[in-house]
């Protein structure tokens, strides 16, 4: 992972919001996944059902094949980046609570 390289003892304000901003952008990008594989699916229906078997069910087909694979690659990008965003928070609580642990009390 490429966060590795940063120490998560040293997270301030900044860099946990950064960490939501992370997240709301991942969101609204499977949010966008989904608007555009809805449309071109129902943009396909439409062809076929409303168009002649001609050129215009051919286009309907392949839109809604199109929709189909785009709506499963945005659940597959949104998973990755979820996965990444879930592990980072695992290794920055296991790290604050090892220096709890070894902090020296009175």
């Amino acid at each position: 992972m490429p966060y590795n390289k940063f120490n998560p003892r040293e997270f301030i304000l900044r860099d946990w919001l950064a960490l939501d901003r992370t997240v709301l952008a991942n969101e609204r990008t499977f949010l966008a996944y989904t608007r555009t594989s809805l449309t071109l699916v129902l943009a396909g229906l439409t062809f076929i059902r409303f168009f002649g078997p001609d050129i215009w069910s051919t286009i309907g087909y392949i839109s809604l094949i199109s929709g189909t694979t785009l709506w499963v690659t945005g659940v597959k990008r949104y998973l990755h980046i979820l996965g990444h965003y879930r592990a980072m928070i695992i290794a920055e609580n296991k790290a604050l609570n090892d220096n709890k642990g070894s902090a020296v009390t009175p």
